[in-house]
């Protein structure tokens, strides 16, 4: 592949669209997922969130190609390496706005006020939130509740306010595991890359992941038993995967907290294979439960 065109893939970081999965969630929980009916429909939204994550990461490179050049690892990235100019990421990152806004609008107001939340709450956070502390991981874990969102109001179906609250919480600790290993990573200098990671103390980063890993349980474990779960399953027996979820909350803080890998949340999710093997099971298990009960 030309190195350019290699750079340029690179700027648009395809393997963190894992995170857009997050907008199956609502279509899965509400027994459509599998919908012949909506599977074009779904594929497109999945699209769009691909198309606008990476348009902001452009945007994000763009506004800290100064400060990656600090970083021992970023300093790689197209932009600050010179590798790809400003003015053709500038480009780039308009023409990939303006797809993802086209495509938005193609599928529905509804999900197009979700597209536009996303854009405008990254925009800020591009160029003011990230120095914000603890504001700038809540950003991060906002874009995770509009991706949720997104996909049910994407086929129309509801949502439980339970599962919005899981995935705020779980990429909460997602979030701060990943300025917990830039802190560790880049130790003193920690700063030079990012301001806000001045403002972060190890011991709140390191006591703050198991009260959102007991929330996120709680939020998850009041939603199985829930009058709407029970009535729209038509079982209780969902309870009963709750072990898999404990498990996963833990094995994500220990690979991320105690093994310093927590920078790159996609890395800790889908290329830990405990975690892979946990989070297939609990897909099994919870779609054997909730569709042929």
């Amino acid at each position: 592949m030309d190195k350019r065109a290699a750079a340029l893939i690179h700027l648009l970081r395809p393997r963190h669209w894992v995170k857009n999965l997050f907008i199956f969630a609502g279509p899965f929980f509400s027994l459509k997922l599998f919908y012949p009916a909506n599977a074009l429909t779904l594929a497109l939204g999945f699209a769009c969130w691909c198309l606008i994550t990476s348009a902001m990461y452009v945007f994000n490179d763009i506004v800290d190609r100064e400060s990656d050049r600090q970083h021992p690892q970023k300093k790689n990235r197209p932009l600050p390496s010179g590798r790809i100019s400003v003015a053709v990421a500038y480009v780039l990152w308009f023409a990939l706005l303006l797809g993802s806004m086209l495509l938005a609008v193609r599928l529905g107001p509804g999900f197009a006020y979700g597209i536009i939340l996303y854009f405008g709450i990254n925009l800020v956070y591009s160029l003011y939130l990230k120095h914000v502390l603890i504001l700038d991981v809540m950003c991060i874990a906002a874009g995770f509740v509009l991706r949720v969102l997104s996909g049910a109001v994407l086929i129309h179906v509801g949502f439980s306010e339970w599962l919005v609250m899981c995935a705020f919480m779980l990429s909460l600790l997602l979030g701060f595991g990943k300025r917990q290993e830039e802190i560790t990573y880049l130790g003193k200098d920690a700063h030079s890359h990012r301001k806000v990671l001045k403002e972060y103390e190890q011991g709140f980063l390191e006591r703050i992941p198991y009260a959102l890993i007991s929330a996120t349980i709680v939020c998850y474990m009041l939603y199985t038993v829930s009058q709407e779960a029970l009535r729209k399953f038509g079982t209780k027996n969902l309870i009963y995967t709750t072990p898999f979820v404990i498990y996963g909350l833990f094995r994500y803080a220990y690979v991320a907290y105690e093994k310093n890998k927590g920078a790159d949340p996609t890395q800790v999710l889908f290329q830990d294979l405990p975690m892979v093997v946990n989070i297939v099971l609990w897909l099994l298990a919870t779609g054997f439960i909730i569709y042929l009960k």
